[in-house]
């Protein structure tokens, strides 16, 4: 658990002054100070390789003998189970195909303890469309969840990580975006979800900067103009970038990754999250950098000068759920390569 000292407090108070500023009166008027309000928020995230791990199962299909004597489990239902317990503000998907991201809707918001009760609360962006061998056919992307209700949301598309000559191949292929809504009583506060490319390649041309960083520059782009417009906002999702990466320098100047104070699991890094090769995981991990097979590339991040002074920001990741199946239960396998990483943070954010 990180406490927000006097320089983010400072900060906050800054940007305070910059936004009572901007919306202050003529010169000899009364300026009333811009209207904003402190609230914590919880964010639970999971990229949960829905076509690579899980093929598109989705939890409905039927289960028999062999299942039930196993143990086994879908992962729609690890995944709703641990946001039931886990009950946080907003939810975030990475890697989910889209008959997954219903299920989890309707479970969501059914059975005897439903998570929320608002009418529209969930949001799906596609980053692989529907009519290919992935997801058995299904559209594959990310997904969002509030608690509350969400207002209309919108898919920022980032600059592309393929080449046409993939593309015509057949490969797969992701059209990379950031899916981001606002609560619907609280529009100066967004959500927003996303997944960058693990890509190295120099994209357009051999001597363009390389597409992950492209990705990650854009990210930044989109959050600042947020924080321009006075606006308030959590973003959760696979970076594939450890911080400390070059790459990730741009994006966070200005930002604060939930994970990065504790100071049980290293410092400045954090908690591992991701599994490089999920059929031969490290059974006992070391949680910090030096450990390249589990890194740390899921982060949920902050705006710092928004993080309401004298308040605290923290996240976990939960170890990865090993009872899923795809052979009707006779056999269980880890049901992700990503741990589920959970954060709370309280902002100040702008009602008018």
């Amino acid at each position: 658990m990180r406490s927000i000292g006097r320089a983010a407090g400072a900060a906050a108070l800054a940007l305070a002054a910059v936004l009572v500023s901007a919306g202050s009166a003529p010169a000899g008027a009364g300026a009333d100070p811009v209207p904003t309000t402190v609230k914590t928020y919880t964010v639970w995230h999971w990229n949960v390789a829905g076509h690579k791990i899980n093929k598109g199962l989705d939890g409905t299909a039927s289960t028999d003998a062999v299942w039930e004597a196993n143990g086994a489990r879908w992962m729609v239902d690890e995944a709703v189970g641990s946001i039931k317990t886990q009950n946080p503000d907003f939810v975030s998907f990475n890697e989910i195909c889209r008959g997954q991201y219903e299920e989890i809707r309707g479970k969501l918001s059914s059975g005897a303890t439903p998570w929320t009760e608002a009418a529209s609360f969930a949001r799906f962006a596609t980053t692989h469309a529907a009519g290919t061998t992935v997801c058995n056919g299904e559209a594959f992307g990310n997904a969002l969840f509030s608690k509350a209700e969400l207002g209309i949301s919108r898919t920022y598309v980032l600059p592309a990580d393929y080449t046409q000559a993939e593309a015509d191949s057949g490969g797969y292929t992701e059209d990379r975006s950031m899916l981001c809504a606002p609560l619907a009583a609280q529009p100066k506060m967004k959500f927003c979800t996303t997944h960058i490319t693990g890509s190295n390649r120099r994209l357009p041309e051999p001597t363009s900067p390389k597409i992950n960083g492209q990705q990650l520059n854009a990210v930044r782009d989109i959050l600042d103009g947020f924080t321009a417009a006075g606006e308030s906002y959590l973003v959760a999702g696979d970076f594939n970038a450890q911080p400390g990466f070059a790459r990730l320098g741009p994006l966070m100047e200005g930002r604060t990754e939930l994970d990065g104070a504790d100071p049980a699991h290293c410092p400045g890094y954090g908690e591992w999250t991701a599994l490089d090769d999920p059929a031969t995981p490290d059974s006992n991990p070391t949680p910090c950098a030096e450990n390249l097979g589990n890194p740390k590339i899921d982060l949920i991040l902050a705006p710092t000068g928004q993080l309401a002074p004298d308040s605290t920001y923290t996240a976990d990741s939960k170890a990865i759920p090993t009872r899923c199946s795809i052979d009707g239960g006779k056999t269980l396998q880890l049901c992700s390569d990503h741990r589920v990483l959970t954060g709370t943070a309280t902002l100040t954010v702008r009602t008018d």
